[in-house]
């Protein structure tokens, strides 16, 4: 079983999931400076932790999840990108709302993205 994840994980698209994290950070550099909030690195609308965090979840699930035991590494990989939001609420840079948005935002942007090159 092992195996066989680490060999799904080698034939992932790689290319992509780099992809995925520059589009969501130029994306989210793009809605702060639209909204005028917070600056590139710090605060503001959307939480950038929370955008690449979820998108890294999401990368991961769809690389693994047809692979054996991948429901439990996606599971895993939810669960550290939660640990990211909370502890941007936590520490008071961010509100839960764009913490949510940060979030919608790096799982749609790697959808979209692995729709189309993945």
């Amino acid at each position: 079983p092992g195996r066989d994840l680490l060999k799904g994980v080698r034939q992932a698209p790689a290319h992509v999931v780099v992809i995925v994290v520059v589009v969501t950070v130029i994306a989210v550099v793009a809605l702060k400076a639209y909204s005028g909030a917070g600056t590139p690195l710090r605060g503001g609308f959307p939480s950038g932790h929370a955008a690449v965090a979820f998108a890294a979840w999401m990368a991961i699930t769809l690389i693994v999840l047809p692979l054996t035991h991948g429901a439990l590494v996606s599971t895993l990989a939810f669960l550290v990108a939660l640990l990211v939001a909370q502890s941007r609420v936590e520490a008071g840079f961010h509100s839960s709302a764009e913490v949510v948005a940060g979030a919608l935002l790096g799982s749609g942007v790697t959808i979209l993205l692995f729709q189309i090159w993945g």
